[in-house]
């Protein structure tokens, strides 16, 4: 499945729209889901809370049964960092992700 999001490139800034292979995604324990793409030296990362992360997850899910080939996640942007690296605290903040389906 594609996945499309507004993608902030930490340490520079700089905004743009991305379209990955979406591999899958985790929460960790930083607050952060975590999306894993084909972008093997990045994860991309989405702050939330627990309860924020499971409705998301159900979003995905519902998502995959309709057989979807295309999301786009809305809401806010998605920070792209190293593969491994967490968003220092003062940039975490909550927000409300949503998944659209773009078939």
């Amino acid at each position: 499945m594609l996945i499309e999001f507004l993608c902030q490139q930490t340490g520079n800034g700089i905004i743009h729209y991305e379209f990955s292979t979406f591999y899958g995604i985790r929460f960790n324990r930083n607050g952060f889901a975590v999306l894993s793409t084909e972008h093997s030296a990045h994860d991309y990362l989405l702050p939330m809370d627990d309860n924020s992360y499971e409705s998301f997850v159900k979003e995905l899910e519902h998502a995959i049964r309709e057989g979807s080939r295309a999301v786009k996640i809305s809401g806010d942007k998605v920070y792209r960092v190293r593969r491994g690296a967490i968003l220092p605290l003062e940039d975490k903040r909550e927000t409300n992700y949503r998944l659209e389906i773009l078939n």
